[in-house]
């Protein structure tokens, strides 16, 4: 599969880099009335009933994301990571929802409603500490067989591909990959470089084996390391 660059026009742009997130800021500072009013009418007061927005709204948004960063790297808990994400998204609307209705004299509190809206932050934390039992990175580590090296691959600083799903390695399409170069060859090259009073340089070394230079500088390292290794 190909990738293409697409370059998007700059309202398209704008609106990704700033709207997004002044939409996200805005919808966030919005729902705080409503929440610190629900907090209040469950019995909270003061600086606890300000710490109701977290446990609602910040809290959706916290489990969307982990939720989705569990289904896209297969993590522990990922199923019920996305229903209690979808539930964190169903709160946060009826909060605002009863928040308001009771404001405007649509409905009145009761003991239900109260005991509901008390029960919120211990299954805020509940459901956090689930969604945090996976690792603490979100890199995949997979088993890929060995493949040969291709100098051709490393002279323009490209790697062979790793199939995510499978774990299979894919070398990329119209290059082969030569073998290593044995250890015993690259010495040999090097000593006849010096019999014939040349310099043992990387360019020189690669040319003698019909390497590229960046090649040959690279075994004219291993040769170093091995001879300091074993002197």
């Amino acid at each position: 599969m190909s990738t293409v660059s697409v370059d998007l026009p700059w309202f398209a742009r704008a609106t990704r880099k700033f709207g997004a997130p002044a939409a996200f800021a805005a919808a966030l500072i919005m729902s705080v009335p409503g929440e610190i009013h629900l907090a209040e009418v469950a019995g909270w007061s003061g600086d606890f009933a300000k710490l109701m927005p977290v446990c609602v709204s910040v809290y959706a948004a916290s489990a969307a994301v982990m939720a989705d960063v569990a289904r896209r790297f297969d993590l522990p808990g990922r199923k019920s990571a996305q229903v209690g994400a979808v539930l964190a998204l169903i709160l946060a609307i009826l909060a605002q929802d009863i928040s308001h209705l009771i404001q405007l004299n649509y409905m009145n509190s009761s003991a239900v409603l109260v005991a509901a809206v008390s029960a919120i932050p211990g299954l805020v934390v509940a459901h956090l500490l689930h969604m945090g039992r996976g690792p603490r990175e979100t890199a995949i580590e997979v088993e890929a067989p060995d493949v040969p090296e291709s100098d051709e691959d490393q002279e323009d600083g490209q790697l062979s591909l790793i199939d995510m799903k499978t774990g299979e390695a894919k070398p990329r399409r119209g290059k082969r990959g030569r073998p290593a170069v044995a250890p015993e060859v690259i010495e040999a090259a090097a000593k006849e470089l010096q019999a014939r009073g040349e310099k043992v340089t990387g360019a020189a070394l690669g040319e003698a084996l019909g390497l590229s230079r960046r090649t040959g500088a690279r075994y004219l390292r291993k040769v170093a390391t091995t001879a300091a290794e074993t002197g």
